[in-house]
């Protein structure tokens, strides 16, 4: 009995963050999905889960062989339900206020909770759920039990809470072994060893892979609080921590229960606010609270399966972003947990403005599985690095049986990983960076690439045959517009980074020059628009964004060209598409400064996949089966914000890179855009716009002097700069 009441706080304390927290934070609903997978998924990089779901994973543990490769369902332990009882019965859903149970999730403060108030027994039930993002080996449940009047004092009130436990079905990922049951004399805790069943491809994967679960309480059949009636509230906390050392994990959960529970929250809770305030936060003024909360929800979705950059143990390596993140990944509809061009294209762009630490994590996964992809092309024939398609634990191809066709022919997410290695040059300005890591990855791309290639022999013609580009509706195609032009900026990437990085193979750099060179962008001149692959027929129906992306973000083709893509594509893209195609539409007419219809898509990429009661995306419009938590489509609705309404953006130019800012506009009901904040090069910079004007302030405490070049006028700015652009102005450079 004493053991419980040391958890006995002020229930003040547990709602004092809460009470901090504004609406544009704080998702409120008193009512449940009717599809629970859309429901928050929660996660620090380390481990994830979805709330009241059947599973944790936890970062690069995968099982199964090649395409049947998953990420290794955990039973979710964490799972937990707490009844209020008597020596009568438990208190049901009958005896509690008119409202029920109120869920919430705070994006600001990294929880969710649910909270029931008993009129008639005078009581109130909160029930709290986060994996740690401190103690990231940590995941936390509490429940707290209050005593709302006097009269709730009496001898046939509650007098015990019930704690069960719903991990769902045992795991086929998993033989689990029991090392220690745990002694509370001794102060053992259960602890879990688990070996994943099958390896993913014995080459680049020797040995199963082994995690270690301890528990700081193991609940095999309901527990029982008791809770005396003169006593006014009771709080109880479960821990689970995991990791693949059982040293590890223990020491992460000696040091969580050496805190009380609440200095174990705030510490939860400051690692979210250093986030929000000094990483990164969007904030809207002007009448659009739901946008807002669309907005956090969105960057808080997506930042939650990231590692945790401070933490309480050195993290493991990271295993890069999937499009249903962290949390999720045991499904078919979860893509179970690979990754995919989705983090280079659609979710980098935004993750290294959180910190180009961040955007490292994402891309050294790229480099650790270089070999994995060298030894792909091999297989093929080729030469270089062919990266799969779909990617886990090893490197080589995971693609689903289902879909061969895919795996052999969407070979762009090579040239997509070179095309975001030069991107994230072209922000960050870290030029020993280039040579380290993008240098290695992009001369084995432009290998395979120029092996991949079939260059006529009677004609300064190449051709990239067989292939499928992003619309995944037409494969066995030859010359995909978006594949070749991506190939073509991967192969001048490559030239380029070989010469700055002292690689002096003249002969190497001219066979890539030759290919860059020959390789056919197809046009078709009379209605002066790129067809999508050899053979296109107008008004043929497609699946998503493809031939668009050469203007944004490839910036390959911004000529009138290119408007005349938008409008014929747009015509002709299914209704069913996933949420980022409409993302991308929108950032196209923005920047070619046709607002209306940018606003117009920008509405559509968000409002009919996204779920009402926590902000949680679908990739499919409602009414069509999808994959949930789609951090894909929220990348994608971010770079709208960011680079689209905002219309900055990252280009390198030789041995220059540069910051375009341009004047910006903002979404309808909007009055003002806060963008908290821009990563650009040594300096951390704020973007505010409206209608009426745009600015950009920047501050570094090192680094070279920026210069603002407008035209031909080239302007001093020092370390630190404002910049204020009204309507009319031309687009300025910031450089150094």
């Amino acid at each position: 009995m004493l053991k419980f009441l040391g958890f006995v706080v002020i229930l003040a304390v547990l709602r004092g963050c809460n009470a901090q927290t504004s609406a544009a934070y704080l998702l409120q609903s008193h009512s449940l999905p009717t599809d629970r997978n859309f429901m928050p998924t929660l996660g620090n990089g380390h481990l994830g889960y979805t709330v009241y779901g059947d599973a944790i994973f936890m970062n690069g543990v995968y099982n199964g062989g090649s395409g049947n490769s998953k990420r290794a369902r955990i039973p979710n332990w964490l799972n937990i339900t707490t009844e209020v009882c008597d020596r009568f019965g438990c208190a049901t859903d009958a005896e509690a206020a008119v409202n029920g149970t109120s869920y919430e999730m705070d994006l600001r403060d990294g929880y969710f909770r649910s909270r029931t108030t008993y009129n008639g027994l005078g009581l109130t039930l909160e029930q709290r759920t986060y994996p740690h993002k401190y103690y990231n080996r940590a995941l936390v449940y509490e429940v707290v039990a209050t005593r709302n009047s006097e009269n709730a004092a009496r001898a046939n009130s509650p007098q015990f809470l019930r704690l069960s436990q719903h991990p769902g079905n045992a795991s086929d990922a998993f033989d689990f072994v029991v090392v220690s049951n745990g002694s509370s004399a001794s102060g053992d805790f259960r602890t879990i060893r688990g070996r994943t069943e099958i390896l993913e491809f014995e080459r680049f994967q020797p040995t199963p892979q082994e995690i270690y679960i301890l528990f700081s309480q193991y609940l095999e059949q309901p527990l029982q609080l008791e809770w005396p009636t003169w006593q006014a509230e009771l709080r109880h906390r479960i821990i689970i921590c995991m990791d693949r050392e059982q040293s590890v994990a223990l020491k992460e959960l000696q040091d969580v229960l050496q805190l009380s529970a609440s200095s174990l929250l705030e510490k939860h809770t400051d690692a979210w606010h250093n986030f929000w305030n000094r990483d990164f936060s969007i904030a809207l003024v002007g009448n659009a609270p739901e946008l807002s909360q669309i907005i956090n929800a969105g960057i808080f979705y997506l930042a939650n399966s990231l590692p945790s950059l401070s933490t309480n143990q050195k993290n493991e390596p990271f295993y890069g972003l999937s499009p249903t993140g962290l949390g999720r990944g045991n499904l078919e509809a979860d893509y179970q947990g690979h990754n995919f061009w989705d983090t280079e294209i659609w979710m980098l762009p935004v993750v290294t403005h959180f910190g180009f630490e961040y955007g490292k994590q994402l891309l050294d996964y790229r480099g650790r599985k270089l070999e994995a992809a060298k030894y792909n092309a091999r297989s093929k024939g080729y030469k270089g690095a062919r990266f799969p398609w779909e990617s886990a634990y090893t490197g080589t191809e995971v693609t689903n049986p289902c879909c061969p066709e895919v795996a052999q022919q969407e070979i762009h997410i090579s040239p997509d990983i070179s095309f975001a290695l030069q991107k994230f040059l072209a922000q960050s300005g870290d030029w020993t960076w280039v040579c380290e890591k993008a240098w290695p990855i992009a001369a084995e791309v432009a290998e395979f690439v120029v092996s991949r290639a079939a260059c006529e022999e009677f004609r300064p013609v190449c051709h990239l045959l067989n292939v499928m580009g992003p619309d995944e509706d037409h494969p066995d195609v030859d010359d995909n517009v978006y594949t070749n032009a991506v190939s073509k900026i991967a192969l001048e990437f490559a030239e380029w980074a070989g010469g700055y990085c002292g690689n002096d193979s003249t002969e190497l750099f001219a066979n890539w020059r030759r290919v860059n060179d020959r390789l056919v962008i197809l046009h078709d001149t009379e209605l002066d628009y790129h067809p999508q692959h050899a053979g296109y027929v107008v008004n043929t129906t497609i699946k998503q964004a493809d031939t668009i992306l050469l203007g944004y973000p490839l910036r390959y083709d911004l000529s009138n060209t290119h408007l005349n893509d938008l409008n014929i594509y747009a015509k002709v893209t299914r209704e069913s598409g996933p949420a980022m195609t409409w993302s991308m539409f929108a950032v196209n007419h923005l920047t070619s400064k046709e607002e209306w219809v940018g606003h117009e898509y920008f509405e559509r990429g968000y409002k009919n996949y996204v779920r009402p009661e926590f902000k949680v995306w679908s990739e499919t419009p409602l009414g069509y089966e999808g994959s949930a938590n789609f951090l894909t489509g929220i990348g994608g609705f971010l770079q709208a914000i960011i680079y689209g309404y905002g219309g900055i953006n990252f280009v390198r130019n030789n041995d220059k890179i540069s910051m375009i800012v341009s004047f910006g506009t903002v979404p309808l009901g909007v009055d003002e855009v806060q963008v908290n904040y821009l990563r650009y090069s040594h300096s951390t910079c704020r973007w505010v716009f409206s209608n009426r004007y745009s600015r950009m302030n920047c501050g570094a405490r090192t680094g070279p002097d920026f210069y603002m070049v407008q035209g031909k006028k080239r302007t001093l700015l020092g370390r630190s700069f404002n910049v204020t652009l009204v309507k009319g102005d031309e687009p300025v450079h910031i450089t150094f």
